[in-house]
């Protein structure tokens, strides 16, 4: 029987679930039975199953534990970690110190964010804070296979979440709000250009198309490239869980300004930026300076010849920038030895030890995986699209390659072991 119950949070199915899943695996070799759950099933186990830690991505979690799950462990390890002071955890604790107080433990990516909580908050107390890096990074670094990858696509990433809902809501409904009509016709904008770069690159070229829709948006709602021409055969849509392995496969990326271009600068993939054909560098700059940082490190055509003749270049080289090298090392913890994981698994196991064992009255693991089973189908047959949001073990395959980056990581673990002995 393992020691510990550990239930983890991944929220964002296409951002969080594949390092909560290699994080479940490193879990699992330090004695814990571990759940990855999703917004459907979350409640249910850590109402039910009594876990001894719950880990959280997102502030807005803490009091929800609080009220089911009294006696757990809450460990805050953020999806979005690497924001600017005004959206990052420290701002949003500032204002409620008492959701400081009931959380256990905060991982964080980077030293930089840590420095917001002693700026913010100078007379809390600092010690639940734990600087561990940015679990998805970890996706690369003990994923060597991912070089030898054959580069042929070209890859797009789309950003295009209210217009293409992963639930099919329509745009109109978040066009009830007026505040909401730049960021709206921010995405008409990008789309358009991007679908004219598309037509070009069929009429012009010879290469496939790979399409990453983002994380809200809705695979689905590109279904018509499948069957009408021109896109027909020359397109293809990725609904993969791991961003690092499909960045790994493209020729180049084309994007506008986004978080997703750290995997692309640090695999050394080209990435061309469509801010400046739309118009909108300066906005991005001013809204998400830390997405804008891929302006730097992308080449930037300010027309769709220019945009053609860099697609049509055989040439093309990744650039280098040393603000986005700064950023990738305060905010994501990029130069830190070893395993982001696995220092988040380290910190975890740590925490539990500090636990007394609960008496209350728990469900089985089985049974709550029976009723989950029960609830998926459910939640299908209600939203044929609930997967593309919620994670479900039994439906979203976990690729092989996944259990090689947990070895690897567990096999850096020992070598630091060994080495810190000496």
């Amino acid at each position: 029987m393992s020691k510990y119950r550990v239930v983890i949070r991944a929220f964002t199915l296409r951002r969080d679930a594949a390092a909560s899943i290699i994080l479940s695996k490193i879990l699992e070799t330090k004695d814990c039975d571990v759940v990855v759950a999703s917004s459907r099933n979350f409640v249910r186990l850590i109402k039910f199953w009594n876990p001894d830690a719950i880990v959280i991505d997102s502030f807005s979690q803490i009091n929800r534990c609080m009220e089911h799950s009294p006696t757990s462990k809450i460990i805050l390890l953020s999806g979005e970690g690497g924001n600017k002071k005004s959206a990052s955890e420290a701002k949003m604790f500032s204002k409620n110190l008492s959701a400081y107080n009931n959380v256990d433990k905060i991982l964080l990516w980077g030293k930089k964010t840590e420095s917001f909580f002693h700026e913010l908050m100078p007379k809390e107390d600092h010690r639940k804070l734990i600087v561990c890096g940015n679990p998805r990074l970890d996706l690369i670094k003990f994923n060597p296979e991912l070089q030898k990858n054959s580069r042929k696509t070209i890859g797009i990433i789309g950003r295009y979440h209210t217009l293409n809902r992963y639930n099919r809501v329509p745009a109109i409904f978040s066009m009830q709000f007026y505040h909401k009509k730049e960021g709206i016709l921010w995405q008409v904008e990008n789309f358009f250009a991007t679908i004219n770069l598309v037509h070009r690159i069929i009429s012009e070229t010879n290469y496939t198309i790979s399409i990453r829709p983002h994380p809200l948006e809705a695979p689905e709602g590109y279904d018509f490239m499948y069957e009408h021409e021109p896109f027909k055969g020359r397109v293809e849509i990725d609904d993969t869980l791991d961003l690092a392995y499909w960045t790994s496969r493209q020729k180049f990326i084309i994007s506008p300004s986004s978080t997703s271009f750290f995997e692309s600068y640090i695999l050394g993939i080209p990435m061309i930026n469509i801010d400046y054909l739309t118009k909108t560098s300066e906005i991005i700059k001013g809204i998400t300076p830390h997405a804008a940082l891929s302006q730097n490190v992308s080449y930037n055509p300010k027309s769709f010849d220019e945009a053609s003749d860099l697609i049509s270049n055989n040439n093309l080289r990744p650039k280098k920038d040393r603000y986005a090298d700064e950023h990738l090392d305060e905010f994501h913890g990029w130069n830190m030895q070893g395993s982001a994981i696995s220092r988040c698994a380290n910190e975890i196991i740590r925490t539990l030890k500090n636990r007394r064992k609960s008496n209350i009255f728990k469900l089985p693991r089985f049974l709550l995986d029976t009723i989950d089973y029960i609830s998926f189908k459910r939640s299908i047959r209600r939203d044929p699209l609930h997967p593309n949001f919620s994670y479900f073990k039994k439906y979203h395959k976990t690729p092989n390659y996944y259990n090689d980056i947990a070895s690897n990581i567990i096999l850096n673990e020992n070598k630091e072991f060994s080495s810190n002995k000496k």
